[in-house]
């Protein structure tokens, strides 16, 4: 009786070994100062548009196919270097093109709704962007687009916090991220917006 409750023991640490000991990679995003970026009242917002297979495979995997449907995922970095926390969650974030065009991002959920119906998310303001989602096969079936979505509230002092906003949109030259709706969390004033490029990092 005891040597085989010893056996599965042995079986479920050793199972639990071969899991840590994977080879699986897990997507770290760097710091804010590490992409390019813009500091406001000690509060420093980093961004990063993946805008080629090799940075999408990077985060999602190799199955990710965001750019052949026209799906554009930004990473967004905020480090608080103040003493006070910062209230986040009327966070606003858009895609701003070098003509003016603005683009809101899509929540993960939706998108995979969308592309599972065969409907487009809507568009830039100002141009249409086409994008040929598959009838059949989701393209955005995948559990990591979610994990990795942008979701704080609330950013801790002298702490950081990242994810992805995903938008309708197809790199171009001249991108821009427009960024508002930081908050000191005490007295509920409103922080500079964020406005800066996208290239350079």
């Amino acid at each position: 009786m005891f040597s085989k409750i010893r056996f599965v023991i042995a079986s479920i640490t050793l199972a639990t070994v071969v899991c840590l000991g994977s080879d699986e990679k897990v997507f770290r995003p760097k710091g804010a100062n590490d992409y390019a970026h813009q500091l406001s009242e000690k509060v420093l917002v980093g961004a990063k548009s993946f805008d080629s297979k090799e940075l999408t495979e990077e985060a999602f995997g190799e199955k990710a196919a965001f750019l052949k449907y026209g799906v554009l995922p930004v990473l967004v970095v905020i480090e608080n270097k103040r003493d006070r926390a910062i209230d986040i969650q009327n966070l606003q974030v858009e895609l701003v093109a070098e003509d003016g065009r603005h683009g809101t991002p899509i929540q993960p959920e939706d998108l995979m709704h969308l592309a599972q119906q065969g409907k487009k998310p809507p568009k830039l303001a100002g141009g249409p962007l086409p994008m040929p989602f598959p009838k059949k096969k989701n393209p955005f079936n995948s559990l990591a687009i979610v994990e990795l979505a942008f979701s704080a509230k609330i950013v801790p002092p002298n702490d950081s916090v990242s994810g992805f906003f995903y938008f309708q949109a197809k790199p171009e030259a001249g991108d821009s991220l427009y960024l508002r709706g930081v908050r000191d969390e005490r007295t509920s004033k409103e922080l500079l917006y964020y406005e800066f490029p996208l290239a350079g990092k």
